[in-house]
């Protein structure tokens, strides 16, 4: 299990470092791809929690999930399987609608 306000911060924002700590980038590259690679290799499914959020930018959920399309060679078919988003707050659904468009708009990019 990956939480993303818990195991790297509960405001994460931005794409890249230029654009500031706790971007999208560092975390697909530092969290979320390690903790993917070994749930694969466990035969696990990663579950990603979205709890715990206060706010968390677009772009951070853009370059974070669709990267892994873009820049890890992951399929929109493949992280279906692989990974599940989970939350209690219903507050938090539009999180995991965002990540599931941006995954799917990498795969048409």
């Amino acid at each position: 299990m990956l939480s993303i306000a818990n195991d790297f911060w509960p405001f994460p924002a931005g794409r890249v470092a230029a654009d500031g700590p706790y971007n999208g980038e560092e975390f697909r590259k530092k969290h979320l791809l390690p903790a993917l690679i070994a749930a694969e290799k466990a035969g696990a499914v990663l579950v990603v929690r979205l709890d715990g959020l206060k706010s968390c930018g677009s772009s951070f959920l853009e370059s974070a999930f669709g990267g892994l399309v873009r820049y890890d060679g992951y399929t929109a078919r493949n992280l279906q399987k692989l990974i599940r988003i989970d939350f209690n707050s219903a507050s938090l659904e539009r999180y995991k609608i965002s990540i599931e468009n941006h995954i799917k708009r990498a795969v048409a990019e």
